[in-house]
C-alpha cells in the first residue's frame, strides 16, 4: 500500500519502539508533525519544548532512565544548532539520542546553504559528534536510514544520531516496506587465550580492584560485574557515567574512581581491572591518576584498549560474555579489603556534612530519580548521594552542560510518569532551562525542582579566587524571585528560610500532582559552598 514519506517515517519509529518525541514544530518539519498527529496518536506522544536546547536534553534524560533511544525533533538550521548541546552531551556521555530534522526541498541542496532559509550543512556540523548522520535522499530510502540509525544507536557504546528529511521526501509516496525492529546484538566473542592471561594476572594479584565504566550498563552486564567483584573480593570504583553500575549499598562499592575512598584503595591495590572504561579526563584528574599496575583492560571496542593508559593485559569482546568467562576461570579472592574499606569509609564519613544531600536521600524513594546540575552541592552527589541503579541518577558527566538538570528531569518524567523525579540544581543552571517550566505545566509533569540559590556561579567564582589572585568578574548573579516565578506558571513554590524546614517542605512537594519548585537561599553560606567543592580543594576530604 502506498504511503507518504512522513507517514512512513512515523511508522518506522513505531516499529522501533519510540513512544515519545520532544520538539518544536516549524516550516520544514510540519509534514512530520502532521504524520505524528495522524499516525502516531496513541503510540507516540509529543512534548512541546520552549527551546530546542531542551529537546535533546529531555531525550537524554529519557534515554538514560530507560536504556533506550530518546528522540528529539526540530527544524534545521537554528533549531538543530540549538539542539546541538544535547547531542554533544549524548556523544561524550554515550547516550542514545536521535535528532530528526526536516529540510527544504531536495532541489535546493545544490544551492549555497548560507543563502537558504534555516540554511545549514548539518552533516558537516554533526558528523564529528554523532555515531551516524544521514539524509534521506528519496522517500524509498526512509526505512533504510531509520534502520541504520537504530543499528548505530543500539550497538556497542551508544551515541547520538542525526537524520535529515527534505520536504519533498516527506510528501512523496512509496510502496517500500517497513524494516523490523533493530535489537541490540552482543559484541564479539572474547578470545579464550586473552581470558586465560587475564585470569592468571588476577590470580597473581594480592589486592586487585575494579574500575567499571558505563559500557557495563549498556551491555547489560551489571549482574556479572557484581558476581565477579564478589568472587575476586575486589572493590569496584566507577566512572562518572557508571554511577550505580554496582549498587552503592554493596560492601564492595567505592563510588567515583577519583574520590577519597577509591583513591585510598588505589594506594593499596596491586592490580587494576578496567571494565568498559574510557578513562575520560574528569575520571582521571586529567590523566594524572596513577592506576595500580598491572592494568587489565576489557572492552567491546578494540580502539579503547591502551588508548589513554597503556595496559599489560586486555580482552576485546562482549562484556557480558567476557565477565562470565572470567567468573568461571578465577579462584575466590583471599584478601583483607573488608577491613581496609571500613577504615576508609569511617574517615570519609567524619567530614563535615554537606547541606541537603542526606535529607534528599532520606525522603526520595529508592526508585526515585535525581537529575543534578553542575553546582556547588551537586558536584558531591557523585560520592555522597548513594543510588542502587544507574537509571536513577542523571548528571552531565563529561561535557557538563550547565542547565542540563531540569530538561533531563522532564525527559525522565516522560519516561516514568509514576516515579518521583527531582531536579537538583543551582540558580545559574536552572535559569538556562527555566522556560521548560511551561512544558512541565502543559503536560502535568510533577517534577520537584530544588534550587540552591547562592546568587553565584560558585565553581567559577572559586576558580577565580584560587587562580587569579582573588580577582572576580561577572560570576555574581541577579536572580528573579524563584517562588513567584514558579507561581506565575501555576506551579507550587516554597522558599526554605530555615534548613531545618527543608525536609518537610520537600516531602510536601513530592506528594503534589503538579510541578513544584523549592528555593533554598544560601547566599550567606556562599563561601562555605565554594570551599566544599572537591575540585577546588587541596585535598580530597573537607575540613572544618
Amino acid at each position: 500500500m502506498s504511503m507518504k514519506g512522513g507517514d512512513l517515517l512515523i511508522e518506522c519509529l513505531k516499529v522501533q519502539g519510540v513512544r515519545c518525541v520532544f520538539g518544536m514544530p516549524g516550516v520544514q518539519n510540519l509534514q512530520i508533525y502532521d504524520a505524528i498527529f495522524r499516525r502516531g496518536a496513541g503510540a507516540i506522544d509529543h512534548y512541546l519544548v520552549r527551546h530546542e536546547y531542551a529537546a535533546t536534553l529531555m531525550a537524554h534524560g529519557f534515554a538514560r532512565t530507560t536504556g533506550d533511544v530518546g528522540v528529539a525533533l526540530t527544524v534545521p538550521g537554528p533549531g538543530a544548532t540549538n539542539a546541538a548541546t544535547g547531542l554533544l552531551e549524548a556523544f561524550t556521555d554515550c547516550v542514545p539520542v536521535l535528532l530528526i530534522t526536516g529540510q527544504s526541498h531536495s532541489r535546493f541542496y545544490e544551492k549555497d546553504p548560507a543563502k537558504m532559509f534555516h540554511g545549514l550543512d548539518q552533516m558537516s556540523l554533526f558528523r564529528p559528534i554523532t555515531k551516524y548522520c544521514a539524509i534521506a535522499r528519496s522517500t524509498d530510502e526512509i526505512p533504510n536510514v531509520v534502520d541504520e540509525a537504530f543499528r548505530a544507536l543500539r550497538s556497542g557504546r551508544p551515541g547520538p544520531v542525526v537524520l535529515e528529511f527534505p520536504g519533498d521526501v516527506l510528501t512523496g509516496s512509496t510502496n517500500v516496506g517497513i524494516l523490523p525492529v533493530v535489537e541490540r546484538r552482543p559484541g564479539a566473542t572474547p578470545d579464550p587465550n586473552g581470558i586465560q592471561d587475564v585470569s592468571k594476572a588476577l590470580a597473581d594479584a594480592r589486592m586487585p580492584m575494579i574500575v567499571a565504566g558505563s559500557a557495563v550498563i549498556h551491555a547489560g552486564a551489571r549482574e556479572e560485574l557484581r558476581l565477579l567483584a564478589e568472587k575476586l573480593n575486589a572493590p569496584v570504583a566507577v566512572t562518572r557515567c557508571a554511577k550505580g553500575a554496582l549498587r552503592e549499598d554493596h560492601p564492595l562499592a567505592l563510588t567515583h574512581c577519583c574520590r577519597f575512598v577509591a583513591d585510598e584503595a588505589m594506594k593499596v591495590a596491586d592490580c587494576t581491572l578496567a571494565i568498559g572504561t574510557r578513562f575520560a579526563s574528569l575520571d582521571t584528574r586529567y590523566y594524572t591518576l596513577e592506576l595500580p599496575r598491572p592494568l587489565i583492560q576489557i572492552d567491546e571496542d578494540p580502539r579503547e584498549i591502551g588508548l589513554e593508559y597503556p595496559c599489560e593485559f586486555s580482552v576485546v569482546g562482549d562484556l557480558k560474555a567476557s565477565l562470565q568467562a572470567l567468573i568461571e576461570n578465577i579462584e575466590h579472592g583471599q584478601n583483607n579489603w573488608k577491613q581496609l574499606l571500613q577504615g576508609f569509609r569511617k574517615r570519609f564519613a567524619a567530614q563535615p556534612p554537606i547541606p541537603l544531600l542526606s535529607e534528599i536521600r532520606e525522603v526520595l524513594p529508592e526508585d526515585g530519580i535525581l537529575s543534578v546540575d553542575a553546582h556547588a552541592i551537586g558536584y558531591a552527589t557523585h560520592d555522597e548521594f548513594p543510588v542502587v541503579d544507574p537509571s536513577n541518577f542523571l548528571f552531565p558527566s563529561i561535557s557538563v552542560a550547565l542547565g542540563y538538570a531540569f530538561p533531563a528531569a522532564l525527559g525522565a518524567k516522560a519516561a516514568h510518569p509514576d516515579k518521583p523525579v527531582v531536579c537538583f540544581t543551582g540558580d545559574g543552571g536552572f535559569m538556562m532551562g527555566s522556560p521548560e517550566l511551561s512544558t512541565a505545566m502543559k503536560y502535568g509533569m510533577n517534577v520537584v525542582t530544588i534550587i540552591v540559590n547562592d546568587r553565584s556561579l560558585s565553581g567559577i567564582k572559586g576558580s577565580q579566587q584560587k587562580y587569579y589572585e582573588g580577582r572576580i568578574i561577572d560570576v555574581d548573579l541577579h536572580n528573579p524571585d524563584f517562588v513567584e516565578f514558579a507561581k506565575s506558571f501555576g506551579a507550587y513554590g516554597r522558599r526554605v528560610d530555615d534548613l531545618s524546614e527543608f525536609k518537610s517542605i520537600f516531602e510536601e512537594a513530592l506528594s503534589l500532582d503538579r510541578p513544584s519548585l523549592i528555593e533554598v537561599p544560601m547566599v550567606d553560606r556562599q563561601q562555605e559552598l565554594i570551599d566544599g567543592i572537591e575540585w577546588l580543594r587541596s585535598g580530597l576530604l573537607r575540613t572544618r
